[in-house]
């Protein structure tokens, strides 16, 4: 392995080992300013027939010819080892050949109604005529006629997956502000009334007792964990006792008291660890947003790519149905002068079995059309709608030079696992440091400091109050522990296993990142170099099929039985062709989705600030 990757991965799991160290801002987040879900934008430069389409400012852009292109896209020729002819042709030459094998239906019809027009003969006609209406079988009223970007755009504003994941960075956000709020002031306030009426067995005892308290102040938490609160109180008795000289009496007090823990509940870490751990959780659910539109957007381009394949590859099966057609409607008309009766029962068998696979490619289709508008959810397309998806992006068919080690690096830049595994030992260390805290004893250290006043009214007793004559004072210590600590120190104990199986899944989630990296990586590569070999075997197939045609004077059984396999052989090279690239276009985006930059490729940006999150 790279040093630099080992360097990158040895750093990383010691730095989260050790836990965070930046300072976490002690200012509330008014509540009112927290948004109801996140949102999502996407940046496009409008198209036109002159100019290029950025669809995103750094990897990718797309031309008018609705062909997609990676910078990292090698410029290539392709030789007459590619396309059978001496001189080279240019990256158009080359699209247009492959779809000369691998139209989509719209240009298949238009191609198949143009032979029609010219072609007189009746035994040619139909198949002709079976040809368009098998590929208008799966043609809808209306047609949407839809680019990848304008899939991506659409699921990004409407897709019910990214909208209910949008809301949980808000969510975790006001726990955050609850967290903080913990270290609010509180105001409170108390009034009480008591009338006694007893009987008494001396007359040093009044019978009659009347107490009114009122007491209002306020209570604080500060983050080293001393609790504080100041408050006033007047306290009006009076009783029928004969001897006390001043009834009714008012006493005035002011009182500051404070509670400071000096083991257990001391300290910024441990009093402040809610907020760190909430900020935490914060950041976890950012991350877990990102990595759910990486998916439903990786989910939404392979649904795209998939509808691609399914109506071409109704074409290819529909093209090889015409030709199963044209040889049966000429052995037919000669069976009565040189055509033998196993001859035709290979080729209707044949054919046959060529319509039974059209059925369930014809179904293909609709269902890859589901696939779709379920993944999107735009409310303009549901899955009740009769409206025919037209997809017009072609995928990439350049191969691309990829430096895997740099690959490598890339996505231990941006993968989110990452990012969450590290974030998932910074919650396990400030949990550990708590439950360290909670195993030691209490020792809280009590001072309270009161000012009296006492009065025949309420403004006498005040008054007497504000000279500050009578004053007290208090000092108290308090010590706690459990005898054998058990639970606290089981409770630690659990922390720091946790804190082990967090760093273990970091590192577990550092391997399978590679790992998938590794080989999204060469899954690229052997996608894209099985594109040129299954075009040539599709051209060659081609030369075949005509050179067999051309030569055949008599079709015997074994000339027949060599082109209706030859034509097989076509249309199978034809689907491995059409496999070659979109899986080529898919694996392309399963890198991209490998290393983490699947929104940045599709130049996606959140649109709430996540700066707090690292790499972010």
């Amino acid at each position: 392995m790279d040093v630099s990757v080992l360097l990158k991965a040895g750093s990383l799991i010691i730095a989260m080992a050790a836990g965070p160290s930046e300072p976490l801002p002690m200012t509330p987040v008014p509540v009112d300013e927290v948004g109801q879900r996140a949102k999502i934008t996407i940046a496009a430069a409008p198209n036109s027939q002159n100019t290029v389409a950025v669809s995103s400012t750094t990897l990718r852009t797309e031309t008018n010819d609705s062909i997609v292109v990676d910078p990292r896209s090698i410029d290539v020729q392709y030789g007459r080892d590619a396309v059978g002819i001496d001189t080279p042709m240019n990256q158009s030459e080359f699209i247009n050949h492959v779809l000369h094998h691998l139209p989509d239906p719209i240009d298949a019809r238009n191609e198949a109604a143009t032979r029609l027009s010219s072609e007189s003969l009746p035994i040619r006609r139909g198949p002709l005529e079976r040809l368009i209406n098998r590929i208008d079988s799966i043609g809808r009223p209306n047609k949407l006629y839809l680019t990848l970007e304008e899939s991506i755009e659409r699921t990004l504003e409407s897709s019910y997956t990214i909208r209910v994941s949008s809301y949980n960075p808000a969510i975790e956000q006001t726990r955050v502000v609850e967290a903080e709020a913990a270290f609010d002031a509180t105001f409170f306030t108390s009034l009480t009334n008591n009338k006694v009426d007893q009987p008494t067995a001396n007359a040093l005892q009044g019978s009659k007792i009347e107490q009114f308290n009122l007491q209002s102040g306020i209570r604080k938490l500060l983050p080293s964990g001393m609790q504080v609160q100041t408050y006033y109180s007047v306290d009006r008795s009076s009783n029928n006792f004969q001897f006390q000289t001043l009834n009714p009496q008012w006493i005035s007090r002011f009182v500051v008291d404070m509670r400071q823990p000096l083991l257990r509940d001391f300290g910024l870490d441990t009093n402040r660890s809610q907020i760190r751990l909430s900020k935490l959780s914060r950041r976890v659910a950012t991350q877990q947003y990102r990595r759910q539109i990486r998916e439903t957007i990786r989910n939404v381009e392979e649904a795209y790519w998939r509808l691609v394949q399914s109506r071409r590859a109704l074409v290819v099966s529909a093209r090889l149905l015409e030709s199963f057609e044209q040889i049966y409607n000429k052995l037919d008309a000669r069976r009565e002068f040189d055509v033998y009766t196993i001859q035709l029962a290979d080729t209707r068998a044949r054919l046959e079995a060529s319509k039974a696979d059209f059925i369930q490619l014809a179904a293909n289709v609709q269902n890859a059309e589901d696939r779709l508008i379920a993944l999107i959810n735009d409310p303009e397309l549901d899955l009740a709608s009769d409206i025919e998806i037209v997809p017009v992006s072609v995928p990439n068919y350049l191969p691309i030079s990829i430096d895997r080690l740099s690959e490598v690096n890339t996505a231990l830049d941006n993968r989110s696992e990452l990012i969450e595994a590290k974030l998932a030992i910074n919650s396990a260390n400030i949990r550990t440091g708590v439950a360290k805290n909670q195993a030691m004893p209490r020792l809280d250290v009590t001072f309270r400091y009161t000012v009296d006043g006492l009065g025949p009214s309420s403004h006498d007793s005040f008054s007497q109050l504000t000279k500050n004559n009578f004053t007290e004072y208090f000092i108290g210590i308090d010590f706690e522990i459990p005898i054998g600590n058990r639970a606290r120190r089981a409770a630690l104990k659990r922390e720091k296993l946790q804190q082990a199986q967090a760093i273990a899944n970091l590192k577990n989630t550092f391997e399978q990142v590679i790992l998938e990296t590794n080989v999204a990586t060469r899954n690229v590569v052997a996608q894209s170099d099985q594109i040129e070999p299954s075009l040539i075997s599709a051209d060659a197939r081609e030369d075949q099929v005509e050179s067999i045609i051309e030569r055949a004077e008599k079709q015997d059984f074994l000339t027949l039985n060599n082109e209706l396999n030859t034509r097989q052989g076509l249309a199978a090279a034809r689907n491995d062709l059409l496999s070659a690239m979109i899986d080529y276009g898919i694996g392309i985006i399963e890198l991209e989705r490998a290393k983490g930059t699947l929104l940045r490729y599709n130049n996606v940006e959140l649109a709430f600030d996540d700066s707090e999150d690292p790499n972010g």
